[in-house]
């Protein structure tokens, strides 16, 4: 079996990746946020509730497709560590940005980013426990967002207690696939409408009729920040997942929106199949790489594209690496840019092998 049949890589996070991150990647203190290149964990560094809720996230798909015993397990336990240390841990609304290993607050800030992730790691407890507790927690949070972070602009700030520039359309991509994710357990209500709004603003602000490139920063007014600034090829291929999802679960037209998007994320494709960090109007801005574009991009393609991708990706981020672990980030050359295997890649790796079916 090829790395580009899907059934290769199920094997290998079956056998490799699902043992690895619930063992060295995981202790009594919730999941680490990044392992040495050689496999040992790094425990003392902060950890990110984003980190808690994606380890979730991937070990509750592990557990609905029967990949790795004790997942499920491991999904619950893991939920109520970031339950307890995570939620309004500082007696002040919210889900803290991150914790020190024995649980004390690292940094206070309520994050945009983070608090989609928590919302999707919600759905997956859901799915595996629809425990009420769970679901009013994500009525919970989904009502700081609109108290605390609503802008009247549309869509939501960065942060709380203090607001940040730039604003980003790629914490309101995370919550859309959150809030598909929980429409599709049927335990917290019609959430059409939410899903609708960031259709909206993804039509207003992100890619307005005309515009082919989606901007990653903006000013409060959604006024692109660094407009020519160039164009991460990703994100459009995880637009292009989201988009098809939203019309397949709520029938909202998608149009020519992914046809759109398509076009440009296929220029940051190179002939050999790597996608490419940044696209500029004339060529790579960035020509390093990571895996979890080419994850977002097998998710879209299909035939001869897709399998070139995977097999690329197999052989320049994850052959070299430790069993169960990656290259994160590697040059031109394909020379490691990275010293350690961040955590949050298994999201990434996941969701694609869980779409591949």
């Amino acid at each position: 079996m090829t790395p580009a049949a899907p059934a290769f890589w199920t094997g290998w996070l079956c056998r490799h990746a699902l043992p690895l991150w619930s063992n060295a990647g995981h202790d009594e203190h919730g999941f680490v946020e990044r392992l040495a290149l050689d496999g040992t964990p790094q425990p003392d560094v902060p950890r990110r509730l984003m980190v808690q809720a994606r380890q979730i996230h991937a070990f509750a798909i592990a557990a609905r497709r029967g990949w790795y015993p004790g997942a499920a397990d491991l999904a619950l336990r893991a939920g109520d560590t970031m339950i307890t240390r995570y939620w309004q841990a500082d007696a002040q609304p919210g889900w803290a940005f991150s914790c020190t290993r024995r649980g004390s607050v690292a940094d206070p800030r309520r994050d945009l980013y983070a608090h989609a992730f928590v919302l999707l790691a919600l759905a997956a407890l859901i799915r595996l426990d629809p425990a009420p507790r769970t679901v009013a927690l994500v009525h919970q949070t989904l009502a700081f967002l609109d108290q605390a972070l609503t802008h009247p602009a549309g869509g939501y700030v960065e942060a709380w207690p203090r607001a940040v520039l730039p604003r980003r359309q790629n914490p309101h991509m995370h919550l859309l696939e959150s809030l598909l994710t929980l429409h599709e357990t049927g335990a917290c209500g019609d959430l059409t409408p939410r899903i609708a709004a960031l259709i909206a603003l993804f039509d207003m602000r992100f890619l307005p009729a005309g515009d082919d490139v989606l901007a990653e920063s903006y000013a409060l007014d959604w006024t692109p920040a660094n407009p020519g600034c160039g164009f991460e090829p990703g994100h459009h291929f995880e637009w292009i997942w989201l988009l098809e999802r939203t019309a397949a679960l709520t029938g909202i037209v998608v149009g020519d929106r992914v046809s759109r998007l398509r076009r440009q994320a296929l220029r940051g494709m190179t002939a050999d199949g790597r996608v490419v960090d940044v696209m500029g109007p004339d060529g790579a801005i960035a020509a390093s790489c990571r895996p979890w574009p080419a994850l977002e991009a097998a998710k879209v393609l299909t035939g001869t594209a897709r399998d070139q991708v995977l097999g690329t990706a197999w052989r320049i981020f994850f052959a070299p690496a430790h069993p169960g672990g990656w290259i994160d980030h590697v040059d031109p050359g394909g020379d490691p840019l990275v010293a350690f295997i961040p955590a949050s890649t298994l999201y990434h790796i996941s969701t694609a092998v869980d779409h591949f079916g």
